[in-house]
């Protein structure tokens, strides 16, 4: 029919009968046309009012199409001849007919869902009437997490707005769609939503939100404005969200918590279950001092009562957060892979890279130095750089402290030449990235440069009102570096007076960090004694590379005074754990001198009383062949295999096989030294 058509107009007609004819069939492909746009919606008075024709006529054009089988039922288009018609109208008639549709059936009372797809259709909306539809259904998609249809819905609305204030609303719920998959300060949403900030057009109730966006790329002025107006009169609608942004700025961005001291609001709508107003708490508990149980225990609360939304998404973060400040480290690495599993799911990479990045940190903490660095570049090459923001500080600083302790310096000193927005130094994550950038000279030899890192984190801490141990340990640092640099003295008062804020050794996994150092400023018989002391509460800490340090340095103080049998279980201990751990640098130390002296030290019951099967099968084991790959290398059994293991563990007095390795390295050290 529409080909039919096609060829009267290249053909124009000559003779009044052709003429009738052509306008007929133009007709009946407007009524079809009309039909397979309304869908199931049709109806004869539909159709009239949609082409502005008579009832009558219509009437009479879909009796023709009925008969020729094109009109199923009083109105209904059949469906091969709809979607023929439709694909052959020309494009402008098309959105025109859509566009008709919406407000006909808006005005019917049809659901939003069915306008928004005509306005969709169109490619156009106008009026209040299409931005309200369009508003409607595009939560509804937001929620379903279908960002790209609920992006589509919210562009229309934003053209088919003409109030400013409405437009700049819909701008700030368009980055907010926009900022699972694309948080940045490039888009047009973005800019848009600047340029209503400034004009004080963003409504009240999304001012909290936007501040957040703002300082996640450092548009400090932009925040600026939108906090001076929060500390005029407070939405009461959003009191709870103002209240979360005021404890969130104090954690994350104090320089601006400083500038804008916002008020905790009364709210005047019940908000009990708040997850705002219990983040808030929660912070607020954290610098107060509460208890670690009380603060483990209200995280725990957030996160198991509060799911993973674009609202909550902070408050889960510092939920996340204050397990790991509070030494909750089993439950903040179970919470941090189920948020980042749902983000994963849910196709969210700025919440993954949120996920990764505390989950990279905790395991960090553990001493899990591989995996620690597998997530930061997880979450580092989530997102480009740009968008990340200040973020990016969070997983790069535990990237580099990573590689430091694993020896990987190139790659370490690689990662610091990123470009690091000015922004990151106003927030929490400059006290990390200081911290990993001291790590790094001190590893590398440089302690003076380390010592003026350390001292700025220090120093930022004390300017901001932040001086808290679980936040960065900034006096063992020094003190670390004081060792390294010749300062023992100012070493150890760092370290007393790290201990002295922390309310003593045994208040936080810190204090084993602190007898450390003090004993490597002391006597050998108290340096014993504080390691013992420091070994014993590293085991409760949850980070096995400092237990493993503390388990070296142990043994080292043994051998000083001579107890060389004492010495070898601690070793033995720390150089498993460091294998275990990644650091290479602790297990290089380890293979050393201990070792060798261990292995001079070694009775009759030692490497001379192996047998030659058994040197030849331990030899294998250590090498890392299994027991199966060693039978069959020496045509032997499993079993008698099994049996050389045993004996050989038991003379050489080590416990497993991975000891193996280290024990048969000492003996080729010391026989050849």
């Amino acid at each position: 029919m529409a080909r039919s058509v096609a060829r009267d107009r290249e053909h124009p007609p000559v003779g009044a009968g052709e003429r009738q004819h052509g306008t007929a069939e133009a007709r009946r492909l407007r009524v079809a046309g009309a039909t397979a746009v309304l869908g199931a919606a049709a109806t004869h008075a539909r159709v009239a009012a949609l082409l502005d024709i008579g009832i009558e006529e219509i009437h009479s054009v879909v009796t023709e199409l009925a008969a020729a089988g094109l009109i199923v039922g009083e109105c209904r288009a059949h469906p091969e001849m709809a979607a023929r018609v439709l694909r052959e109208l020309p494009a402008d008639q098309r959105r025109a007919l859509h566009a008709g549709a919406a407000e006909l059936l808006c005005r019917a009372g049809f659901p939003a869902e069915t306008v928004a797809g005509h306005l969709v259709a169109a490619g156009e909306a106008r009026g209040s009437w299409a931005a309200q539809a369009l508003l409607e259904v595009a939560d509804k998609a937001y929620e379903a997490d279908e960002l790209d249809s609920a992006a589509v819905y919210l562009e229309l609305a934003y053209r088919a707005s003409r109030r400013a204030e409405e437009r700049a609303a819909i701008a700030t719920r368009l980055v907010g769609v926009e900022w699972r998959i694309n948080p940045s300060s490039r888009t047009r949403n973005f800019g848009r939503l600047k340029a209503a900030l400034r004009t004080g057009r963003v409504p009240a109730a999304e001012l909290p939100v936007t501040v957040l966006r703002m300082l996640w790329h450092g548009y400090v002025l932009h925040a600026d404005h939108a906090l001076v107006r929060m500390r005029r009169g407070i939405d009461a609608h959003a009191a709870d969200r103002v209240e979360f942004l005021g404890a969130w700025l104090r954690y994350t961005h104090p320089v601006q918590a400083q500038r804008h001291g916002l008020p905790v609001p009364e709210s005047t709508v019940p908000q009990r279950d708040s997850p705002h107003r219990h983040g808030a708490t929660l912070l607020r508990g954290l610098f107060a001092g509460c208890a670690p149980d009380v603060t483990a225990a209200a995280a725990q609360r957030i996160l198991a009562q509060h799911r993973l939304t674009p609202d909550t998404v902070e408050v889960l973060v510092a939920a996340v957060d204050c397990l790991l400040h509070t030494d909750r480290l089993d439950a903040a690495d179970a919470w941090c892979t189920a948020l980042l599993a749902e983000a994963t799911a849910r196709r969210a990479p700025t919440w993954q890279a949120l996920f990764a990045s505390a989950r990279a940190e905790t395991l960090l903490r553990r001493g899990n130095l591989v995996d620690a660095a597998g997530h930061a570049l997880i979450a580092l090459n989530l997102l480009p750089a740009e968008q990340l923001g200040i973020w990016i500080g969070r997983p790069v600083a535990v990237l580099v402290r990573a590689l430091t302790a694993q020896g990987r310096h190139v790659e370490a000193a690689a990662q610091l030449e990123r470009p690091m927005p000015r922004a990151v130094f106003e927030s929490r994550f400059a006290l990390g990235y200081l911290r990993a950038q001291g790590e790094h000279c001190l590893a590398t030899g440089r302690p003076e440069q380390a010592l003026r890192y350390f001292r700025r984190c220090g120093r930022l801490m004390d300017e901001w009102g932040m001086d808290f141990a679980w936040l960065a340990p900034w006096r063992n640092d020094l003190a670390a570096a004081g060792l390294r640099a010749g300062q023992p003295r100012q070493a150890r008062d760092l370290a007393t007076r790290h201990l002295d804020a922390i309310g003593g050794a045994e208040q936080h996994h810190t204090g084993a960090v602190s007898l450390r150092l003090l004993a490597a400023t002391g006597d050998p018989l108290r340096r014993v004694t504080l390691l013992r002391r420091a070994a014993a509460l590293a085991r409760t800490g949850g980070d096995d590379l400092e237990l493993a340090t503390v388990l070296a340095d142990l043994g080292d103080a043994y051998r000083a005074l001579g107890e060389v049998d004492r010495a070898r279980p601690p070793l033995r201990e720390a150089a498993r754990l460091a294998e275990a751990c990644g650091s290479e640098p602790l297990l290089t130390r380890l293979r050393v001198e201990p070792a060798a002296v261990a292995v001079r030290e070694m009775s009759a019951g030692g490497f001379e009383s192996l047998s030659p099967a058994e040197r030849r099968v331990a030899e294998l084991a250590a090498a890392g062949a299994r027991n199966r790959d060693i039978a069959e290398a020496l045509a032997i059994t499993t079993s008698t295999v099994e049996q050389h293991l045993t004996r050989v563990y038991r003379k050489l007095a080590v416990a497993r096989r991975s000891e193996l390795r280290f024990a048969l390295a000492a003996e080729t050290s010391a026989r050849t030294g």
